[in-house]
C-alpha cells in the first residue's frame, strides 16, 4: 500500500491536478528504462553487444562498418548470425522449434533474441515486487510501448493487446483498454522491428499509425516512461504526430506531454516546465523528476475514473458493431436495475440485459467468452450461417485467437480428417490461425524442449501459470484434455471477456478437439469429454 505522506506529496499532487484538469486518463508511453528495471533486460546497445558476441565479433567490429547506425549493426549481425543458426548444434532446439517459419535473414537473430528476453525473470527484490503490484493498479487509457517484452501485458492482464505496427493499423481497435506493442513482440518474434529494413518499413507506416491514435494522443495526457527527452524515437514520433495538427492542438499538446525520470545528482522530487525540440517546433512540455515510483503508481492508480476501462472497450465495441451492422428494427427497453421483467423476454441494444442467445440479434452481442464457453461445452444449437457470416467476421476483426475449428465444423467445413476443408471467406485473421502463419506459441521460449514431454497434468500440477503458458505445447493424453477442459472452464467462468492467454490455450482445446491436434483415440476421448461424437461425424464434410 502506498503511503499516504508518499502519494501526497507536493510534486505527486500537482502531477495530479495537472491530469485531473485534462479531464482524461493518461495514455502510458513506456520505453526500455522499465524493461530495464523490472527485468534487467539490457538497453538496445547492450542487446547489440551481447548478440554480436554469438558471431565471434565484438561489438566494435559491427559498430564501425554500420557507422554506428543501430539498425544497420543489427541487419549486420543478423546477417552474420544467420549461418551461425541453420549450422551450430547449440541451436538444434530452436531450429525444431522455428526452422519452418524462417522467411527472412533476420529471422534467426529474432527467435534468439525473443527467446533470451522471455527468459528473463522479474528481478527479486521487495521494491521492485512493492512497484509491480502498485503498477498492476494502475488507472490508464491505454499503453503504447517500444519494448518487445510482456512486463505490461503481465500486469494489465484486462487490457487487449495488439503487436506490431501492421496489427495496430489494420486490426479494429477501440483506443481504450488496449496496449499496442509497435514495435513488435517476444511473442511473435518476427514482429519485432530490429533491423535497418525493419525500421524502414516502420518509419514508412509510422504516419498512418499516428493518425490512426491522433484522437487519443491529443485528448489525453500522454505519460512518457522509460525515456530520455532525447530519445531519437520519441523525436521523430512526435515530428510526426506535429504535422497532423493546427497550431491550436499544438497548444493543447504542450499541456499534455509529461517525461517521467529518474534524479541526477542529488536532485529530489520535481514537476517543472522543460522544453523539447520537435522538427520546427519547441514544445514546453511538463518533466517529472520521480523519486518513488510506488508513490507514482499509487498516484495514477487513485485517479477518477467513472467505469474501469476494460468496461468502456467492451461497450465501445458493442456500439461500433451495432452502428456498422444492425439495422434499426426492434424495441428498445429502459429498464430499472431491480426490474422484476423476464430477461429472456426483452431485446436490449443498449444497456444491461439479456439478449436471445441464437438469433440475428443474440450473434451480434456474442464474444469470444461465449464462443469458447459454448465449445468447451460442445453446443450444437448453432446457426451456420450465422457464424460463419456474422460472428467470425466480428470477432476476428479485433482478434487473433478464436477457437476456430468448432465453428466450421458446425458450418461443415472440417473433413473427415479433421483438417479444414474451405477457407473461401473467412477473415484473414481465422486463415492465419488454420494455416499455422499465427503461431499458438508460448510467451516463455526457455526449456521448450522439455516442456513438449510433460503433460498438461504435470504442467498443471506444477503451475496454474505454468499450464496457462505451456498448455500451448505439451503432451496430451485423453486425461489431459478432461483436464484442459475443466481448467478453461473455470479460467473463463462467467467472464464478458477472455484474457489472451487464455484465448490462445482455447484455441489450443479447438485444434485437439475439433481439429487435427489430439493423436490419441478420438472416440475415448469424445466420450471422456462427453461429446456428441455423432454430431460431429454429421457435420463433417465426407
Amino acid at each position: 500500500m502506498v503511503k499516504k505522506e508518499q502519494s501526497t506529496s507536493p510534486e505527486l499532487a500537482a502531477l495530479r491536478e495537472v491530469i485531473v484538469a485534462a479531464n482524461a486518463l493518461p495514455v502510458l508511453f513506456v520505453g526500455s528504462g522499465m524493461s530495464r528495471r523490472y527485468i534487467g533486460s539490457p538497453d538496445w546497445d547492450g542487446l547489440l553487444e551481447q548478440f554480436a558476441s554469438l558471431t565471434n565479433r565484438a561489438i566494435s567490429f559491427y559498430r564501425g562498418r554500420a557507422d554506428g547506425d543501430r539498425p544497420k549493426i543489427a541487419s549486420l549481425i543478423a546477417e552474420k548470425f544467420y549461418d551461425i543458426w541453420f549450422n551450430s548444434d547449440e541451436y538444434a532446439e530452436s531450429r525444431e522449434s522455428y526452422e519452418a517459419e524462417v522467411e527472412k535473414e533476420a529471422d534467426p537473430l529474432k527467435f534468439e533474441i525473443a527467446k533470451s528476453i522471455s527468459g528473463l525473470p522479474y528481478i527479486d527484490d521487495p521494491e521492485v515486487k512493492r512497484e509491480l503490484e502498485a503498477l498492476s493498479r494502475v488507472r490508464a487509457h491505454a499503453i503504447v510501448t517500444t519494448n518487445y517484452d510482456t512486463v505490461f501485458d503481465d500486469n494489465f492482464p484486462d487490457l487487449e493487446v495488439f503487436v506490431g505496427q501492421q496489427d495496430v493499423l489494420f486490426a479494429t481497435t477501440q483506443t481504450i483498454g488496449e496496449i499496442y506493442k509497435i514495435h513488435g513482440s517476444v511473442t511473435d518474434p518476427k514482429s519485432m522491428v530490429l533491423t535497418s529494413e525493419d525500421y524502414a518499413e516502420y518509419w514508412e507506416r509510422n504516419p498512418y499509425l499516428i493518425a490512426k491514435l491522433l484522437t487519443m494522443l491529443v485528448e489525453h495526457p500522454v505519460m512518457f516512461l522509460g525515456y530520455s527527452l532525447g530519445d531519437a524515437h520519441i523525436n521523430r514520433m512526435l515530428s510526426n504526430l506535429i504535422a497532423c495538427l493546427t497550431p491550436e492542438q499544438i497548444d493543447v499538446l504542450n499541456d499534455r506531454l509529461i517525461f517521467v525520470r529518474r534524479p541526477e545528482h542529488g536532485e529530489t522530487g520535481a514537476l517543472a516546465r522543460s522544453s523539447m525540440t520537435v522538427g520546427q517546433h519547441t514544445l514546453s512540455i511538463r518533466e517529472f523528476v520521480c523519486t518513488d515510483y510506488q508513490a507514482l503508481y499509487g498516484t495514477l492508480g487513485e485517479l477518477p475514473q467513472q467505469f474501469p476501462v476494460k468496461l468502456l472497450r467492451q461497450l465501445r465495441e458493442s456500439v461500433y458493431e451495432l452502428t456498422f451492422s444492425a439495422e434499426p428494427s426492434g424495441r428498445v427497453h429502459v429498464l430499472p436495475m431491480d426490474d422484476d421483467a423476464n430477461p429472456d423476454e426483452i431485446e436490449v441494444v443498449v444497456g444491461i440485459g439479456t439478449l436471445e442467445r441464437l438469433g440475428e440479434r443474440g450473434y451480434r452481442a456474442f464474444t469470444r467468452a461465449d464462443l469458447c464457453r459454448d465449445m468447451l461445452a460442445g453446443a450444437k444449437d448453432h446457426n451456420p450461417n450465422r457464424l460463419l457470416h456474422d460472428l467470425l467476421p466480428r470477432l476476428f476483426r479485433s482478434a487473433k485467437f478464436v477457437p476456430i475449428y468448432y465453428p466450421l465444423l458446425a458450418t461443415g467445413r472440417i473433413g473427415t480428417d479433421n483438417n479444414v476443408t474451405d477457407t473461401e471467406g473467412l477473415p484473414a485473421n481465422a486463415r492465419a490461425l488454420i494455416s499455422g502463419t499465427t503461431k499458438l506459441r508460448p510467451y516463455r521460449m526457455l526449456g521448450l524442449a522439455e516442456r513438449r514431454a510433460q503433460t498438461f497434468r504435470e504442467l498443471l500440477a506444477e503451475d496454474r501459470m505454468v499450464a496457462l503458458d505451456f498448455g500451448l505445447v505439451c503432451s496430451y493424453e485423453v486425461e489431459d484434455v478432461v483436464a484442459l477442459r475443466d481448467f478453461l472452464t473455470t479460467a473463463i467462468g462467467d467472464a464478458e471477456s477472455v484474457e489472451t492467454m487464455a484465448a490462445k490455450l482455447s484455441c489450443k482445446y479447438d485444434r485437439l478437439v475439433y481439429g487435427p491436434d489430439f493423436e490419441g483415440d478420438r472416440k475415448e476421448m469424445y466420450k471422456a469429454l462427453g461429446v456428441d461424437s455423432s454430431w460431429i461425424a454429421k457435420c463433417q464434410r465426407h
